[in-house]
């Protein structure tokens, strides 16, 4: 039997109610990872159960799929996941000494600036971003694209 990885939104969350994906992958690396979907929540745990149940080797994440209509959208996300992983290894650190945690705050700082300056070098300038209406018509033609099939 596989494995399955389900993400679990806050109850109440509007995230309940968004599309959700399952990311399938292999354990062994025996083949590459792909992804199916968009499903309603239930859907997409019952699907990944499914084949999990069938195959030793292959690992489902469901997870939801969030609307980003913008670069700026996706940042603050990343930027959010950022901060719940700080505050996560700063709680494990906590039962660290002290001298060793001044340590690894320092170094910390330390490959964010440098993390800060590599990103001020990769500026985009020549990439043309589409707009959030852009963005939203593509999605409505994938949609389309998904029903005509089914």
């Amino acid at each position: 039997m596989g494995g399955v990885i389900i993400s679990e939104p806050e109850p109440g969350s509007p995230i309940e109610d968004l599309p959700w994906v399952v990311v399938f992958q292999s354990l062994d690396e025996a083949w590459d990872s792909f992804t199916c979907g968009p499903y309603e929540r239930d859907h997409a745990i019952a699907l990944a159960e499914a084949v999990a149940v069938e195959e030793d080797d292959v690992l489902a994440a469901v997870e939801p799929l969030l609307p980003a209509l913008e670069p700026a959208d996706i940042l603050a996300d990343i930027a959010e996941l950022r901060e719940v992983n700080e505050a996560e290894a700063d709680e494990e650190d906590d039962d660290e000494d002290s001298d060793e945690l001044e340590e690894s705050e320092e170094d910390t700082d330390e490959e964010s600036e440098e993390d800060e300056e590599e990103a001020e070098e990769l500026e985009i300038t020549d990439i043309e971003v589409p707009d959030a209406d852009e963005v939203r018509e593509g999605m409505a033609r994938v949609v389309n694209r998904l029903l005509a099939d089914a």
